[in-house]
């Protein structure tokens, strides 16, 4: 049997050992299989809780995280939740939710400011992040009752304790829920600075801080060729704390 191998490398399976060969690879009279490289895992440290994913299901399991990271990566722990087997509850409007970690003390209440960190995806279309406020420890902040945030965040933080962590799916067949889809509702004529220039602010919240974020949003949002369950996203929210109304 002969392969022949370039400089850079790709791992191949032939039923006599695996070789390191380059992506083209040249075999005489034996079948292969390639074996392609795992992309790098996307971790997310919650207190002592590792989640590792790689690719597509890294926006599954990410879970939303914390205001300051561990100096060291810890081990997956027995408390991680089983992402095969996520269990939603559904609200009364169709919102699912899944808690990850419930938190102490009283729910917010309509007046209060409410401060989080948050992941999002576009889960119902190639899984890419919106944004991760923890990652440049940012939390976005807005006041729970007053239309700031689109109607799914609300409901979400609304019943949790201030250090919980949830997870929140809003499907794309309810609209209501989620972004408008109407540029004119979605978008003010206010422009906010990002790391990559000016971008338009949202009417509602949170909005992701990034302008490919905010691509990756507006895409699944404004693609006439996509099923309303394409629309669907996936939220982590960790509600930091709240400040009551004075």
């Amino acid at each position: 049997m002969m392969i022949n191998c370039a400089p850079r490398s790709t791992a191949v399976v032939t039923r006599h050992g695996l070789h390191t060969c380059a992506p083209s690879v040249v075999v005489s009279r034996k079948k292969v299989w390639k074996v392609q490289a795992a992309p790098k895992p996307d971790v997310i440290v919650e207190e002592n809780v590792q989640f590792a994913c790689t690719g597509r299901r890294s926006m599954v399991c990410s879970i939303a995280s914390v205001a300051a990271a561990l100096p060291c990566v810890q081990p997956l722990a027995a408390q991680a939740i089983d992402i095969a087997n996520d269990k939603y509850d559904s609200l009364p409007s169709g919102l699912k939710i899944l808690d990850v970690k419930i938190g102490n003390g009283a729910f917010p209440e309509p007046g209060d400011v409410v401060v989080v960190h948050w992941a999002g995806y576009t889960k119902g279309y190639q899984g890419k992040r919106i944004d991760n406020t923890s990652v440049r420890d940012e939390p976005y902040t807005f006041t729970l009752g007053k239309h700031e945030a689109i109607p799914a965040f609300e409901q979400a933080v609304s019943t949790m304790r201030p250090g919980g962590i949830r997870r929140v799916e809003i499907p794309g067949e309810i609209p209501e829920l989620s972004y408008p889809r109407d540029r004119s509702q979605r978008f003010t004529n206010e422009l906010k600075p990002s790391s990559e220039g000016k971008i338009y602010k949202y009417r509602y919240g949170p909005q992701p801080s990034e302008l490919g974020g905010q691509r990756s949003l507006d895409f699944v949002l404004d693609n006439p060729t996509l099923y309303d369950l394409n629309r669907t996203l996936l939220m982590d929210i960790k509600l930091l704390r709240v400040r009551k109304q004075s």
